[in-house]
């Protein structure tokens, strides 16, 4: 069996992303994209075996890069108040940059979608688990306070759900970073201990 270079993928992932966002799926063919990497079109076969195999590949570097940053962040030295805002900063810039950089964004989301429908759900369970380990990080510092983390995690999610529209239709609202880190700020405020408030929370 051939070994394939790592390098000339990531090439052929890049030309291929490129593309699909200018021109969209259905005006995308192999032969533009291995003609774009500078290769025969049978090499980029032995990579990718077809379109739907290189959009999931797109968006299993997207989630790569989404753990990537997670870490960065999680194993940063500043505070757990600094980490939450900086995750969910850092999640808010990249889907919009994906929304208002790609051409056929809602071409491309709806496919991958169809192609791995449990994409959504695995994204919002690695914020979940992102998340729990952030304010895990402040309960055992003593500088949040909460009852029930599960509960006060999910009640994060739902509010912040307006600023992650899904790119599968071309009509979309425009969420705004100022108003983002307005509902971040109140939650940290409720869980820092004292909250804002001159005692912890539990002891009101």
């Amino acid at each position: 069996m051939q070994k394939l270079d790592a390098a000339k993928r990531e090439a052929i992932l890049n030309a291929a992303k490129q593309r699909l966002r200018q021109y969209g799926i259905q005006k995308t063919t192999m032969q533009e994209i291995a003609k774009d990497v500078g290769i025969a079109v049978g090499t980029l076969y032995l990579y990718f075996k077809n379109k739907d195999d290189i959009l999931i590949a797109s968006a299993e570097s997207y989630t790569q890069k989404h753990i990537t940053d997670a870490l960065e962040i999680l194993n940063s030295q500043i505070s757990p108040s600094e980490k939450l805002k900086a995750y969910i900063i850092n999640r808010f810039r990249a889907a919009l940059d994906t929304r208002q950089s790609i051409s056929h964004a809602a071409e491309l989301a709806r496919a991958v979608i169809r192609l791995k429908p449990q994409l959504l759900e695995e994204q919002t369970n690695w914020m979940r688990e992102n998340l729990y380990k952030i304010i895990q990080e402040g309960i055992d510092r003593n500088l949040f306070y909460i009852d029930n983390i599960e509960q006060d995690i999910e009640v994060f999610l739902y509010s912040i759900a307006y600023f992650f529209p899904v790119a599968t239709t071309e009509k979309y609202h425009d969420p705004e970073e100022e108003k983002l880190c307005m509902v971040i700020d109140w939650f940290i405020k409720q869980w820092s201990y004292g909250g804002g408030w001159g005692q912890p929370l539990h002891k009101r």
